[in-house]
Parts: C-alpha cells; structure tokens; sequence
C-alpha cells in the first residue's frame, strides 16, 4: 500500500498516472494532478482539502474532479518515477 501522504506528494507536483480499484472491482486507470498550474485555479481547494481516506483530483483527460480512496492505489507513476 501506498501512503496516502506520498500519494498526495506526486499529485500536487504534477500530472500523475494512477491505476486503483474502485468500489465495484474494476480497475480504473486515470492522468490526473493536485498540481496549481495544471488543475482549475477556483477548484483547487477541493483536492487541497482531500481527507487521507479519500482523495480529490484533477482528471487531465476527462477535464473534470473525480476521487478515489487512498487504499485502492495499485500503482502510480509520476515522470519515471513508478511506485507499486
């Protein structure tokens, strides 16, 4: 298991690869940062806010906020930097 504060490091420096099981079982691979100059300014403070059960992000391909639980992290990747 990945801790939810490191998870938190690689969000907010930049676009991260995230691959975590969601609730029904499926695996959901998503791009998505905490970082300021890649998420929406105004909605920024809703990842900043994250509890370290569940955390906000930014989804650079949907263009939208989506969460996922800290606990459901398989892998993620930021630059060439994987952690699993």
């Amino acid at each position: 298991m990945i801790p939810a504060d490191e998870i938190m490091q690689r969000l907010q420096g930049g676009r991260t690869e995230i691959f975590f099981k969601k609730v029904n079982g499926s695996i959901r691979h998503m791009v998505c940062t905490l970082d300021p100059t890649l998420a929406p300014k105004i909605l920024l403070a809703k990842g900043e806010s994250s509890s370290q059960e569940i955390i906000a992000v930014w989804d650079l391909e949907k263009h939208g906020w989506r969460s996922f639980r800290a606990d459901s992290v398989l892998y993620l990747s930021e630059e060439d930097h994987p952690i699993e």
